[in-house]
């Protein structure tokens, strides 16, 4: 595409800022964002001179009549975005050494420009008078190769539809060499996968990536921060798209995706494949269906579904991957809590064996933590003298864990332990017992023990696929299993005397006491004849 006069002028970032979301996390500028700055979380940074020469009203956030001086600490920002202003500045080299200097190490410097060759050069019919440069790509690069210490990542020139500009990325190195490392074109098909959410949620959209990987797919997963934190070692993952949480604004991400849809041969996208959909979430019209059709509806297998929503054939590969020195500390943390409680022994007497059981308090809602703990928790250390328990959650689980706090074969952990360190431990117990959380899924298909309350969701739903588990539903509340999201008590029933949601309240301590009992005489059994 070449310039035309006849297309709509203006807002020149809404052609490219999708395309470069990842590059544009965190605390950054929008240098001559105009009236218009690429994405809300950005700091608009804007002298106003097109209100006097073309009448443009704007309000950036803040004012700098001159974009070689920022009011910017060196080293402070995580990228510096600028569209379509570099070309009205006189110093080229001031101002790229400027925005070069607030850049953190690893930070971004986005450029999006007027190709000369796509656009009116000075001088010419239809050019902008203000104007003071006409550049292309290599003119930019030889202008960087005096400020050096980067790497170029991206560089396209960009003529489809109503564009006529060129983007660049350059990502801020801790020495003075300078890479180009852009991207090439695959030897292989490739898919992006899409899911954010809940750390539950990963690990239930992982449950694909074998697939794909024996399919041939070179495979980017989207996803925020935290969902990378918990995905961070698949061997399946090549590549990530990572944006920070609501950095596209919700109602603008349907448009996002289908930007990024078009770099990918597939692309799954698995937002609210399971959450919206068979789980119903308020305000949504099935959220209000009769509840028998509720049930017929919505209680599909999670897995299933997503597979099928993926036209991929079902696997059980759900897993999580912690690396060696988060093994390590796991099998440590676990060895040092036998060994303190082996204090006092008389010489020659050996530690004994533990069955090490992980107990997760309480899952993202209110419906999702166990009002009985405390009666099965006294029986289980009364009967089971080699069980020791660590309490995992949350900050706010620790009120949960009232009155165990000096108890010597309990570790009262919420609040305390990462996430990853929280799962990692999980494969490395012999018991996890808790209601639907994340911590479980991490473990569906390990052989470790598992113990879980149902409370939205049925068997066919969660733990169809599941190995080495006992399944405890609710007995007697009509409303088991409603598929719905709970973000308050508005539509979830509660037992009065605890707070608890009735569904939890029914599972009764005797039923959790034995599953507990079952896996405790497995490894009990086991141990003996190991020790033989």
């Amino acid at each position: 595409m070449t310039w035309n006069i006849d297309d709509p002028q203006g807002n020149e970032s809404g052609k490219v800022r999708f395309d470069i979301v990842q590059y544009t996390r965190g605390d950054g500028i929008d240098v001559g964002c105009g009236p218009h700055k690429a994405f809300p979380h950005m700091v608009g940074v804007d002298s106003g001179k097109d209100t006097t020469l073309f009448g443009i009203e704007m309000q950036p956030d803040v004012v700098c009549e001159d974009a070689t001086k920022l009011d910017c600490q060196t080293g402070s920002l995580d990228f510096v975005y600028s569209s379509h202003l570099l070309e009205h500045i006189p110093d080229t080299q001031a101002a790229l050494t400027e925005w070069w200097r607030v850049l953190k190490v690893g930070g971004y410097l986005v450029l999006y420009l007027p190709h000369k060759d796509h656009y009116p050069r000075i001088g010419q019919p239809g050019s902008n008078p203000d104007h003071v440069h006409d550049f292309d790509q290599n003119d930019i690069r030889a202008a960087m190769e005096q400020v050096g210490g980067w790497t170029l990542l991206e560089e396209q020139v960009r003529t489809q539809a109503t564009e006529y500009s060129f983007l660049q990325v350059f990502q801020k190195r801790d020495d003075q060499q300078n890479l180009i490392c852009l991207p090439g074109v695959q030897d292989q098909p490739t898919v992006c996968v899409v899911r954010y959410g809940g750390f539950g949620d990963q690990i239930q959209a992982a449950n694909l990536l074998p697939e794909l990987k024996r399919q041939g797919f070179h495979v980017t997963f989207m996803t925020t921060p935290k969902g990378q934190d918990i995905l961070q070692h698949d061997p399946h993952i090549d590549a990530w798209l990572i944006q920070d949480e609501n950095q596209v604004p919700n109602h603008e991400l349907a448009d996002y995706w289908e930007v990024m849809e078009k770099r990918f041969d597939k692309f799954i996208n698995l937002c609210e494949s399971v959450e919206g959909t068979l789980i119903a979430m308020p305000g949504r019209a099935n959220h209000m269906w009769p509840q028998n059709l509720r049930r017929i509806e919505l209680g599909k297998n999670y897995l299933e579904w997503t597979s099928r929503l993926a036209e991929l054939p079902y696997t059980s590969e759900a897993k999580f991957y912690p690396n060696e020195d988060e093994i390590f500390k796991a099998k440590r943390y676990l060895a040092d809590f036998k060994n303190g409680l082996a204090i006092g022994l008389k010489p020659l007497q050996m530690a004994p064996e533990r069955f090490n059981i992980l107990w997760c308090l309480s899952g993202s809602s209110m419906h999702k933590f166990y009002p009985h703990q405390d009666t099965v928790i006294f029986q289980v250390m009364r009967e089971m003298p080699e069980a020791v328990i660590v309490f995992s959650g949350d900050y706010a689980t620790k009120l949960l864990e009232i009155g165990w706090e000096n108890h010597k074969r309990i570790k009262c952990e919420s609040g305390e332990m990462s996430i990853r360190d929280t799962l990692t431990l999980a494969q490395n117990v012999d018991c996890v017992v808790g209601p639907e959380t994340g911590v479980l899924n991490a473990v569906a298909f390990e052989n470790v023990g598992k113990v879980i309350m149902l409370s939205h969701s049925s068997k066919e739903n969660l733990t169809k696929h599941w190995i080495n588990t006992s399944v405890l539903t609710p007995v007697g509340v009509d409303c088991y299993p409603c598929h719905r999201l709970h973000y308050g008590k508005e539509f979830c029933h509660e037992d009065k005397n605890t707070g608890a949601a009735l569904c939890q309240k029914s599972i009764t301590p005797e039923k959790v006491i034995q599953a507990i009992r079952t896996h405790y005489n497995h490894w009990k059994n086991n141990s003996l004849r190991a020790a033989a």
